[in-house]
């Protein structure tokens, strides 16, 4: 339904309630930051499950030391927020037998680099807005429901609003 194979959803579902480990996703992930005058200044290669990769670049705005030859690191974050928030409604949409016809996102938030820049200890992110303008047969009720599903079952949305720990290391090459 929709792009979405709704029974390979449904099999996977039932794979987690049987054994919860057989659904947990290990993520590794690295890059190397690019010495190169002119250049995006950190890339990667990202697998994809086909076992093509994909190249992700980041380079900072030139305001913050950068060329601005590439999407700037908070913007993979905010895309990827935002993605995995409209792919949840898609799927939980699917999974309640609600048809899209179209589904649009937007994300919206203030990023103050004064903190990165050493200048502030005022946060950089007070508030991030996701929207979702969904074509459909839905009532309002039913996109009230799905719009709440995807509330508590998208793993992005659950990442912000939650703290994460995070460890991090530094050691000498």
């Amino acid at each position: 339904m929709h792009n979405l194979n709704v029974e390979a959803l449904k099999a996977t579902a039932e794979l987690a309630t049987n054994d919860p480990t057989a659904v947990v996703q290990q993520v590794k992930l690295g890059g190397e930051w690019q010495t190169a005058e002119g250049s995006p200044q950190f890339r990667t290669e990202i697998p994809l499950p086909s076992g093509k990769t994909v190249t992700f670049e980041a380079d900072f705005p030139p305001a913050m030391g950068g060329t601005g030859s590439a999407p700037n690191p908070l913007a993979y974050c905010f895309w990827g927020g935002i993605a995995c928030y409209a792919m949840t409604f898609a799927q939980e949409a699917a999974l309640h037998g609600v048809e899209i016809r179209s589904l649009r996102a937007r994300v919206e938030a203030s990023v103050d680099m004064s903190r990165a820049l050493g200048v502030s200890d005022r946060p950089p992110v007070e508030q991030i807005n996701w929207s979702l303008e969904v074509d459909s047969e839905a009532t309002a009720d039913q996109l009230a429901e799905l719009k709440q599903r995807s509330d508590d079952g998208c793993p992005g949305a659950w990442c912000i609003r939650n703290p994460v720990a995070l460890e991090t290391e530094v050691v000498a090459a």
